[in-house]
């Protein structure tokens, strides 16, 4: 059947993209379902981090060489959000917003864990251009810099901290009328003399790069980077609706990154753990191989070419 896979590969990022190379060469046909524009990777201005790059690469240049290599491999993409996942008959069924449905043996769930965007006005245009979702990514641009982190619970506490370490100052701004802090973050926080407003945003402005938030009773901040951490989206929806274990807001899986579903592998921000781009490849690689394990019935394999 023209929609029916060997494996279908649920996100685009770097886990599922990794995934998807060694089982493409492993000659299993397999298809990626996903949008890439809502992979945390392409948020990423400057990655310092990932192997083989001395000098640094933006993470959007990193995602699309990863892409341009898995389609090169025989990899099918299906740039489409996935709306709904069920099994049926043996098999597993993908649905997405287009109303396209496809089938296959088995699912690696590598959708992540997406960024929760502010959804205001000004947010898009500078992304990458002074407004960013990860302090441990982007923070050492901004040495020496005025910077704000967007976000009332312990995550925007989280980021605060970091970006002190490299910033010249740092507040939050709650982005609501009261703050979510631990105590332990709170007490942190004053003892790194970071500002907490509590109060909603309502505006980024800017020119080529943004350098102002707009408050909802109309005071303006001036910032030279904004750092939005009011979450990440949850990776329970595509579990409640597979039956999948969870540990919290993340699937559950073994170290080989099968879940309790024997057709159903997860790996990336899907089942949580570090938020790193290396982190999430190296997870696709171990579901993948053991993917090809499965298919083949092999008790190993090694890509050694």
């Amino acid at each position: 059947m023209e929609n029916s896979y060997e494996v279908i590969i649920v996100g685009a990022g770097p886990s599922g993209w990794s995934a998807s190379i060694f089982l493409s060469r492993a000659g299993v046909k397999t298809l990626v379902v996903g949008q890439d524009g809502e992979s945390g990777l392409s948020y990423a201005a400057d990655v310092r981090n990932f192997p083989g790059f001395p000098d640094g690469i933006s993470g959007r240049t990193l995602l699309d060489n990863m892409i341009e290599q898995s389609v090169r491999e025989g990899v099918m993409y299906e740039r489409d959000e996935v709306t709904h996942i069920e099994e049926r008959d043996g098999l597993v069924f993908v649905k997405t917003a287009s109303l396209k449905e496809f089938s296959a043996e088995k699912l690696i769930l590598a959708h992540g864990a997406n960024y929760i965007k502010a959804n205001i006005p000004g947010e898009k245009e500078y992304r990458n251009k002074g407004v960013y979702y990860c302090a441990t990514c982007d923070g050492p641009l901004y040495k020496g810099k005025e910077v704000i982190v967007l976000g009332n619970g312990n995550l925007a506490a989280e980021e605060a901290i970091e970006l002190v370490t490299y910033a010249k100052s740092v507040k939050i701004v709650s982005n609501n009328p009261e703050v979510n802090f631990s105590a332990g973050y709170a007490n942190l926080l004053s003892s790194k003399n970071v500002e907490v407003i509590k109060a909603r945003a309502k505006e980024i402005k800017g020119n080529e790069f943004a350098d102002s938030l707009v408050l909802d009773n109309m005071d303006i901040l001036s910032l030279e980077g904004l750092f939005i951490a009011l979450g990440t989206a949850s990776s329970l929806d595509f579990a409640r609706q597979l039956g999948l274990e969870v540990t919290g807001d993340f699937i559950k899986t073994n170290e080989g990154m099968l879940t309790n579903n024997e057709n159903i592998w997860a790996c990336g921000m899907a089942r949580g753990g570090i938020n790193q781009v290396t982190k999430s490849v190296g997870e696709g690689t171990t579901a993948a191989v053991n993917v090809i394990k499965s298919l083949k019935g092999l008790p190993n394999y090694i890509d050694h070419t």
